[in-house]
C-alpha cells in the first residue's frame, strides 16, 4: 500500500510539472504564430484624417488609403460604416486613385450609412505606404462624436494567386461641434474645416497612339498631346511607373507633343503641369499600358468520344494584358473562324467532312499579341446504312421503293443517279430500331439508274456510302399517244387496215399506169402519124425543087442537097418515136 501511494503522488507531481511548463511556454508560443502571420500579413487600411473637429453644416474630406507594409499589391476593396444619424456623404472621388480599374464602383447609401468600393491595377501594381484610394466628402448633420470605421476589407498581394495579405483596418472619429472652438477658450489653436483644393489651370492630355487609358497596346512609341492655353509660359513633365507623382517645380519647356520610344511592357503615366505667371497648375496624369509579348505557348489536345464530334482542349495564359480571346479554325484556315471566351478552353467542331482535319488556335491577349497551335484529327464515320430491298424494275408511270437498316433515329441521304449525274437528292428517317423506308413517287424517263443512301446521326456526323443497287425503268405494255391506248387487238386491226390500204394503192397505180400506157401508146400513133406527113411533104418540096434544075448547070450538086436534107428529116422523126417508146418502156418497168 505504501509502494502504491508513491507512485500515485509521482505520476500526480508530473502532470502538474508538465501543465506549469505549457502555460509558462504558451504566451511564447502565441507570439511567434502572431510574429508569423503579421509578417505574413502587413496591409492596412486606414482614413486620413483619422479625426478632427468640424460645424454642423460643414463639409470636410476623407482620404480612404491602403498602406502595403512593403508588398506588392494589385487589388482592395471594402465596406465603410458611418454614424448616419450625425453625418451625410456627399460624395465620393475617384480622383487621384492608384486604381484604374474598380470591381465595385465607390458608392455610398446615406439611409444604410455605407460607403462601398473595390478596384484593381495591372502590373506592375503597387507598393507603398499611403496609396491613394478614394475620397469621401461629409456633411455634419448634428453635434456629437461620429464615428466612421471599416465593416469589412481585403487587400491582395500581386502574387498570382490572390492572397488577401489585410491585417488591420483603421477608422475615425470626428466631432461635429456647433461652431469652432475659440482658441482662447481651449488654450488650443482650432481645427480648420479641410477642403478640397480646386483644379487650376490642368492639362487635357490625350494620345494619338494610345488614345484609351484602360486598353493595352502592342506599340512601343507612344506620343503624348496637349494644347497650350494663352499665357501659359513652361511646363513640367515625366513618364515613368508611378501612377501620382508631381513632375517637379523646374520647367522642362514649352512644347505640345512629347514622343517616348522603345517604351518597355507594363503601365506607364505621363505627369504633367502648366506654369503660369502666377503659379504652378494642378498635375494631370495619363496612363498607356504596353504589351508586346504574346501569350505563353500551348498546345491542342483532342478529345474522341465514338458517334460524336471530337472536342479541342487548349490553355494558356497572358501574363501583362491578360487573356481577351481565342479564334478557332476547324478543317480550313479559308474557313470563318469561331471566337470562344477566354475561359473557355475548349471547343467541339462540327459540319466537317470525313477523313483527316486540321485545326488551329489563336490565343490573342488583350493588346492584339497572338498565339498559335495546330493539331491534326481525323473525323471518323459512323456506320454506313444498308439497302436491304427495292424495286428491281418498274414502269414509268410505277414509284420506287426501298428500305434498309441504319443507325436509330438518324437521317439517311438518298442520292438516284442516271448515266452519271445526281438527278435526285432526298431525305427519310430511321426509326428507333433503325429502320427506314423510302417511296419516290414521282414518274422517272426510261433508262438504269443507280441509288445508294447515306446516314447522318443526331450530332451530325456522317457515314460513307451504302451499297449500290440498281433499277431499269422500262416502257409499258400499253403505249400512250394522247388520249387514246393503243392495245394489241387495236394493233392487230391497224396491220390489217395497212394491208388493204396497200392493195388498194397497188390497184389505183396500177389503173394510173394503164391510163398512162394508152395515152402514150395515142401519142406514138399521133407522133407517127405527123411525121409521115411531115417525111410526105417534105419529099414533095425537095422533088419539087430539084425538078426546077433538071437539065441545067448545078443540077448534080442540089440533088445531092435534096437528099442530105431527106436524110435529117428521116433521123428527126426516128428520134421523136424513138422517144415516144422509151416512155412507153419506163411505164411498164
Amino acid at each position: 500500500m505504501r509502494r502504491n501511494n508513491t507512485g500515485l503522488n509521482n505520476n500526480l507531481i508530473k502532470n502538474i510539472f508538465f501543465k506549469i511548463t505549457f502555460l509558462a511556454f504558451l504566451p511564447i508560443i502565441v507570439c511567434f504564430f502572431n510574429v508569423q502571420e503579421t509578417s505574413a500579413a502587413a496591409a492596412s487600411l486606414y482614413l486620413a484624417p483619422s479625426s478632427g473637429t468640424y460645424v454642423i453644416g460643414g463639409k470636410f474630406s476623407v482620404a480612404v488609403k491602403v498602406n502595403t507594409g512593403g508588398e506588392v499589391v494589385n487589388a482592395a476593396e471594402g465596406v465603410i460604416s458611418f454614424d448616419n444619424n450625425l453625418l451625410e456623404v456627399t460624395g465620393v472621388s475617384k480622383g487621384g486613385s492608384i486604381f484604374p480599374f474598380w470591381t465595385t464602383e465607390p458608392s455610398y447609401s446615406n439611409p444604410a450609412g455605407t460607403i462601398s468600393f473595390g478596384g484593381g491595377l495591372p502590373p506592375p501594381a503597387y507598393k507603398g505606404t499611403a496609396g491613394h484610394i478614394m475620397t469621401i466628402t461629409f456633411r455634419g448633420k448634428k453635434t456629437g462624436g461620429a464615428q466612421v470605421r471599416f465593416a469589412s476589407g481585403a487587400v491582395l498581394a500581386n502574387d498570382g494567386k490572390g492572397t488577401n495579405i489585410l491585417a488591420s483596418m483603421g477608422s475615425g472619429s470626428y466631432t461635429i461641434s456647433p461652431k469652432v472652438t475659440s482658441p482662447q477658450a481651449s488654450g488650443e489653436a482650432p481645427r480648420q474645416e479641410e477642403k478640397i483644393e480646386p483644379d487650376y489651370n490642368k492639362p487635357v492630355i490625350t494620345s494619338p497612339t494610345h488614345a484609351d487609358q484602360d486598353k493595352w497596346y502592342n506599340e512601343t512609341t507612344v506620343v503624348f498631346r496637349w494644347e497650350l492655353p494663352e499665357g501659359v509660359t513652361g511646363v513640367s513633365i515625366a513618364f515613368d511607373e508611378n501612377p501620382i507623382i508631381d513632375p517637379g517645380p523646374s520647367s522642362d519647356g514649352l512644347f505640345g507633343e512629347k514622343t517616348y520610344e522603345n517604351v518597355k511592357d507594363g503601365a506607364w503615366y505621363l505627369h504633367l503641369k502648366y506654369k503660369d505667371d502666377s503659379r504652378w497648375g494642378t498635375t494631370a496624369h495619363f496612363r498607356v499600358m504596353v504589351d508586346t509579348i504574346p501569350p505563353l505557348p500551348f498546345e491542342i489536345k483532342v478529345q474522341t468520344a465514338e458517334d460524336d464530334w471530337p472536342e479541342l482542349l487548349f490553355e494558356t495564359s497572358d501574363k501583362d494584358s491578360g487573356l481577351d480571346k481565342y479564334l478557332v479554325y476547324a478543317g480550313s484556315l479559308e474557313k470563318e473562324s469561331f471566337e470562344v471566351d477566354a475561359e473557355a478552353k475548349s471547343f467541339k467542331v462540327s459540319n466537317l467532312n470525313i477523313g483527316d482535319q486540321i485545326a488551329m488556335v489563336k490565343a490573342i491577349d488583350k493588346a492584339g499579341n497572338e498565339r498559335l497551335a495546330t493539331a491534326q484529327f481525323t473525323i471518323e464515320p459512323i456506320k454506313a446504312p444498308v439497302i436491304e430491298n427495292y424495286s428491281g424494275e418498274i414502269k414509268s408511270s410505277d414509284q420506287f421503293f426501298m428500305n434498309g437498316s441504319a443507325s436509330e433515329s438518324g437521317v439517311v441521304n438518298v442520292y438516284i443517279e442516271k448515266a452519271g449525274k445526281i438527278i435526285v437528292t432526298a431525305s427519310t428517317t430511321s426509326d428507333i430500331s433503325g429502320r427506314w423506308f423510302y417511296i419516290y413517287n414521282t414518274g422517272l424517263d426510261n433508262g438504269r439508274y443507280v441509288v445508294w443512301v447515306e446516314a447522318e446521326n443526331k450530332n451530325g456526323l456522317k457515314s460513307g456510302p451504302s451499297n449500290k443497287i440498281s433499277f431499269l425503268v422500262s416502257p409499258p405494255v400499253f403505249a400512250v399517244v394522247g388520249s387514246f391506248v393503243i392495245n394489241y387487238f387495236t394493233v392487230f386491226v391497224s396491220l390489217i387496215f395497212m394491208i388493204i390500204l396497200i392493195v388498194l394503192l397497188i390497184l389505183y397505180i396500177a389503173g394510173l399506169i394503164r391510163r398512162r400506157l394508152k395515152k402514150e401508146t395515142l401519142e406514138i400513133e399521133e407522133i407517127i402519124h405527123k411525121n409521115a406527113l411531115a417525111m410526105k411533104k417534105a419529099i414533095d418540096q425537095e422533088f419539087l425543087a430539084l425538078a426546077k434544075y433538071e437539065g441545067k448547070t448545078g443540077y448534080r450538086k442540089e440533088k445531092e442537097k435534096t437528099k442530105l436534107n431527106l436524110k435529117k428529116t428521116v433521123d428527126v422523126n426516128e428520134k421523136k418515136s424513138i422517144k415516144e417508146v422509151k416512155d412507153v418502156e419506163e411505164i411498164l418497168k
